[in-house]
C-alpha cells in the first residue's frame, strides 16, 4: 500500500516530511511512504511581512488541500505554523517528537547579544521576536527578514543585519547548529506557540490514516501542543502576534507558561497553570482567559493594529 505525505518544498520541510515516512515505514511493515511537494503562498511571496496575512496560513492551506482532494493522504507541517483553527475537512491527527523549543541568537561576528553595540541591526521576520528582543534591548534595530533557512543565512552573511534570530530547532535539524552563538533562554525568549513540533493531518473521518499517525504521536508532544494551541485560540491571537508559550510535560502533570507583548516590547502581560497532563486544552484555554482579563487582549489588538 502506497501512502502520500504532502508536504511544502523547503529544506527543513522535506526533513520533517523524510522523518515522518521513515518513522511510518518503521510502524508499519509493508508501508509504501511517498512525498508530495506542495509549494504554499507564503513559499511563492518571499517580500510580504508575514503579519500582513493574519490568519490564512499561508504555509499550510496549499499542503492541506492536497489531502482533502485526495492527492494525498496525510500532510506534515511545522506546528507553529499550523492556524489555531484548521482548513475545514482536516484533522490534527499526529504529532512527532519535540526538536528543541528555543530561539537561536546568530551573529557573523560571534558577539553575543548581550554585547551587541547600541544601534545594530537585528534580523528577524517574527513579531514575537522582534517585541522579546526590544523589551529586552530597546536600543537595538530590528529588520524584517523573510525566505527559508539558507537564504536567510545568506542574506546575514551578505551584510542584511548584524546579528539574526532563529528557532533553534530548524538549525539543527539541517545540520547548521555550528551556526549558532549562543542559546536564548527561554524565560526571556519565549519560544512561539508549537516551537520544534512538527505536526499531521489527515481528513476529518480518515480512521485508517489517522490510526497510521497515532503510532508515530509522540504523547508528551501531542499534550503540549494541545496545551499551547488551545492556549492561542483562546488568545484569538493567530500565529503572528507577539506571543510566546512553551508547555512542559513531566509524568502526569503539564505546566504551561505565556507571554503577551505590545509590538514594541514595553508591555507584558505574563502567566503560568499547573495541572494534569489530560487536561491539556482546558489549561491552555484557562491561561489564555487569565491573560485576557489582565490585559492580553489590548496588546493582541494593538499589534493587530
Amino acid at each position: 500500500m502506497t501512502f502520500v505525505l504532502a508536504t511544502r518544498r523547503s529544506q527543513l520541510a522535506l526533513w520533517q516530511a523524510e522523518t515522518a515516512a521513515r518513522l511510518l515505514r518503521a510502524a508499519w511493515s509493508g508501508l509504501d511512504v511517498e512525498l508530495l511537494p506542495v509549494e504554499s503562498a507564503g513559499d511563492r511571496d518571499q517580500k510580504a511581512a508575514l503579519e500582513r496575512f493574519g490568519r490564512i496560513g499561508i504555509f499550510t492551506v496549499e499542503v492541506d488541500r492536497a489531502v482533502i482532494e485526495g492527492r494525498a493522504d496525510a500532510a506534515v507541517h511545522s506546528l507553529k505554523d499550523m492556524t489555531t483553527t484548521l482548513l475545514e475537512g482536516v484533522q490534527l491527527a499526529g504529532v512527532l517528537a519535540r526538536g528543541p523549543v528555543e530561539d537561536a541568537w546568530l551573529s557573523p561576528a560571534g558577539t553575543r547579544l548581550a554585547d551587541l553595540p547600541p544601534g545594530s541591526r537585528v534580523a528577524t521576520g517574527s513579531l514575537r521576536r522582534r517585541a522579546m528582543l526590544l523589551a529586552r534591548r530597546p536600543d537595538l534595530v530590528t529588520v524584517g527578514i523573510r525566505g527559508n533557512i539558507d537564504t536567510r543565512l545568506a542574506k546575514l552573511a551578505a551584510g542584511a543585519a548584524d546579528g539574526m534570530i532563529l528557532a533553534r530547532a530548524g538549525l539543527a535539524r539541517l545540520g547548521l547548529a555550528e551556526r549558532i552563538t549562543e542559546v536564548l533562554d527561554t524565560r526571556t525568549f519565549l519560544p512561539a506557540v508549537g516551537q520544534g513540533l512538527v505536526g499531521l493531518t489527515c481528513r476529518a473521518g480518515d480512521e485508517a490514516a489517522a490510526r497510521r499517525l497515532f503510532a508515530i504521536t509522540d504523547l508528551e508532544a501531542r499534550d503540549a501542543g494541545v496545551a499551547e494551541r488551545a492556549l492561542l485560540a483562546g488568545l484569538r491571537g493567530g500565529c503572528n502576534v507577539p506571543v510566546g508559550a512553551h508547555a512542559r510535560v513531566v509524568e502526569s502533570t503539564l505546566s504551561l507558561r505565556a507571554r503577551v507583548l505590545s509590538p514594541d516590547g514595553t508591555q507584558a502581560v505574563e502567566g503560568e497553570i499547573t495541572g494534569a497532563r489530560d487536561q491539556a486544552a482546558p489549561l491552555g484555554d484557562s491561561l489564555a482567559r487569565d491573560l485576557l482579563e489582565r490585559g492580553a487582549g489590548r496588546l493582541i489588538e494593538e499589534a493587530r493594529g
